[in-house]
Parts: structure tokens; C-alpha cells; sequence
């Protein structure tokens, strides 16, 4: 997503305690189909997920485009007690071409993500970004690993294959 030169891009990341279940690809499904197209209108990018009935979302846009959507999430029934954690200023985006997505993430990246979730965290914009990233750029090349296979030539029977259609 390309911004107007000279304008400035703001980031901030939040947490919120989910009212419901969204653990799953399938419990985040909804979220992400309200959320994309809305994104993609006012320019916003990002990376959500939830971890422990909790949301973190690393979000980022035109100042004022940050603000209607954190009034419209502040008054979204499928989570509370919302604390922006960190805003900043940024000269580019972490997540350019995503209007919003939710990584799989392993076992470290949890870990890491549900200790800066947690109450008492000082936890940073940077060290949310951090394993969001190595998630999308696992799962992005995992995801050309398949497409190359995918396009790659027809296997072709082996001899034995073969000596057994004769058969």
C-alpha cells in the first residue's frame, strides 16, 4: 500500500479481552471479513491475532483513519477493556501490503506475544512487530513453497509403475 508523499503514517498496537471464542482461523474469520474491506477503504494496514481470549493488533494509517477505527473498536461487542499500548509516528509501514491478516503462529511466537499481552507488560510496538513478522514470513514462504510445487511439472510414473499397468 503506497502512502501520499509527504503524508505521515502513524502505528500503535492494543490488546482487548475477547467476549467470545477466537482462537481458531474459523473464530477470527468474521473479524477479518468485516475488517479487510474497511482497511483497504481508509488506507489502514496491519496484523491481528489472539492468543488466550485475548486480541493484540498492530495496526497503521493516516492519523485520523487510526482514530475512527479505534472509536469504532471501542464500541465493537466482540471484545473489552481495550488499552492502546503504544502510537508512534513511523517513516514506513511494518505490514504494507496487508490490509489485515492473522498469522499462524508457533509456539515461540505465542509464548512471546502472551507475555507482552499480559496486564503488567511494558511491552513495545517493536517487540509486537517482531514475531508477527517472522510469522508472516514463515507462513509467506510456506505458502511460495507450495505455489512453486504446485506449478512444478506432473510427476511421471516410475518403471515399476509402469511394468505394473503392463502386468
Amino acid at each position: 500500500m503506497q502512502d501520499v508523499k509527504g503524508s505521515t503514517v502513524e502505528q500503535l498496537v492494543y490488546v482487548s479481552r475477547s467476549v467470545r471464542s477466537v482462537n481458531s482461523a474459523i473464530g477470527m474469520s468474521d473479524i477479518l471479513a468485516e475488517a479487510r474491506p474497511n482497511n483497504a477503504r481508509d488506507g489502514i494496514t496491519g496484523c491481528l491475532t489472539a492468543i488466550d481470549g485475548r486480541f493484540v493488533q498492530v495496526i497503521e494509517g493516516q492519523a485520523d483513519k487510526l482514530d475512527d477505527l479505534i472509536n469504532r473498536l471501542l464500541r465493537d461487542e466482540r471484545h473489552t477493556d481495550l488499552r492502546v499500548l503504544e502510537r508512534r509516528t513511523v517513516t514506513e509501514r511494518a505490514f504494507p501490503q496487508w490490509d489485515m491478516l492473522s498469522p499462524v503462529l508457533v509456539t515461540a511466537e505465542i509464548d512471546d506475544l502472551r507475555s507482552l499481552m499480559r496486564d503488567d507488560s511494558r511491552g513495545r510496538l517493536d517487540d509486537f512487530i517482531g514475531p508477527l513478522q517472522t510469522a508472516l514470513a514463515r507462513q509467506s514462504e510456506v505458502l511460495h513453497e507450495a505455489r512453486t510445487f504446485s506449478d512444478g511439472p506432473v510427476p511421471s510414473a516410475s518403471n515399476d509403475d509402469e511394468a505394473e499397468r503392463s502386468a
